[in-house]
């Protein structure tokens, strides 16, 4: 009965939400970047102008067992509302990623991305098959329950507490086992075919021309290095499938497989097919595990500390206290009382510097505030309340919990 407590436990217990958040951002992320590099040949691939007219995609879409396919775009061939559903997706991918209206974004970009896989598919790679999946498991996971605009307007309004929420890790187990999927079931085929058996599968792959990217020594393509390359990922891609979920193994067949796609990277043009890949490694590390890598990065960054004195007879108010200890999640920022008229950061060795950048330049959860520095040069003036506080230099997060 124990075991299944702790299989149970494993499968769907509760956990911290940053993982969520910090793969809403890479995937949304990734999606955008490769929506706008397609967009430079938007033409000729989703208008009836280019390689792929409606007729071409929905007969790609009735091959095999004819299931239902998500595709917005599956009866219009006017090239305007394509267009439009193309920047909505894009809008959507960037929402997603700053985790703003996180549900409504995410399930939008989810809709949309299929939509346009659908309508454009004989582009498309097995990275995009991923990003698909990932984009599914951002959208019915609590993705904005952490790293997101969302929740810093929820601390703002004080809706939430300063301490995340736990959340259900079921979505993140899913993700985790869609990886398990895409690595077994890719040395299950390959080892299928007779060139990965005798160890000569990766000469042929560098003869596809098509995809060059930069040179490579020619010992690369001659025995035995042929069969190394055949046979290592094999067992990188087999190690990732089961071994990651071994903690003391995790980190060196992820490494691995990082090892094997930069590889990849390196020698053939797939766009954006090993970012979309290593970026699914993320799944296999707690959210308490990514906080606690910021806390030991920010112990680290001695160099980056800064304090920022308050405008004499002010103090950080309850809810910007808990808004800039979100955002400063490396903890290099102590704001202490002032006695000048103004906010004033001083840096390690003395150097005044401007407040307002300094704290956006170190903090990268405000990062997404220099599409807009105006409105965070207002946040940090709106964190203030009257009245001196008694309570020494302190970063944001220590005065939230002081």
């Amino acid at each position: 009965m124990k075991h299944f407590k702790a299989i149970d436990r494993a499968l769907f217990g509760w956990g911290s939400p940053v993982t969520f958040g910090v793969v809403r951002i890479v995937t949304a992320s990734l999606a955008l970047i490769n929506f706008l590099m397609i967009a430079i040949d938007f033409d000729a691939w989703f208008t009836e102008r280019g390689f792929i007219p409606l007729w071409h995609a929905t007969k790609w879409a009735a091959m095999g067992d004819n299931v239902p396919r998500i595709n917005l775009l599956g009866t219009t061939t006017d090239s305007r509302v394509t267009m439009a559903v193309y920047a909505l997706c894009c809008v959507a991918c960037l929402f997603t990623a700053i985790g703003l209206w996180t549900r409504l974004s995410s399930i939008v970009m989810f809709v949309l991305i299929v939509s346009l896989h659908h309508r454009a598919p004989d582009i498309l790679h097995s990275g995009d098959t991923l990003m698909r999946q990932m984009a599914f498991f951002v959208m019915i996971a609590p993705s904005g329950a952490a790293c997101s605009i969302d929740r810093l307007l929820a601390l703002w309004k004080g809706k939430a507490s300063q301490i995340l929420p736990m959340v259900s890790i079921w979505p993140q187990r899913l993700m985790q086992f869609q990886v398990t999927i895409v690595y077994f079931t890719t040395v299950w085929h390959k080892w299928g075919g007779t060139h990965w058996r005798d160890g000569t599968a990766t000469w042929f792959v560098p003869q596809l021309h098509e995809f060059d990217r930069f040179p490579v020594p020619a010992f690369f393509d001659q025995q035995p290095f042929v069969a190394i390359t055949t046979y290592s990922t094999l067992l990188i891609e087999l190690g990732i499938a089961f071994l990651a979920y071994a903690k003391p193994l995790r980190k060196w067949v992820l490494l691995a497989g990082v090892a094997l796609h930069a590889g990849i990277e390196y020698r053939f043009n797939i766009p954006l097919f090993s970012f979309v890949m290593c970026s699914s490694y993320l799944a296999f590390y707690d959210g308490e595990e990514f906080s606690a890598w910021a806390k030991r990065i920010g112990m680290k960054l001695k160099f980056a500390r800064i304090t920022v004195e308050m405008p004499q007879g002010n103090s950080l108010s309850s809810k910007g206290a808990a808004t800039l200890g979100a955002l400063d999640f490396l903890g290099v920022v102590n704001f202490g009382q002032g006695d000048g008229d103004c906010w004033v950061a001083t840096g390690t060795r003395g150097a005044i510097k401007n407040p307002y950048l300094a704290v956006l330049k170190r903090c990268p959860g405000v990062w997404v505030y220099f599409l807009a520095p105006g409105a965070w040069r207002r946040l940090m003036d709106r964190s203030l309340e009257p009245g001196p506080s008694p309570i020494p230099a302190k970063s944001a997060a220590e005065v939230v919990n002081s």
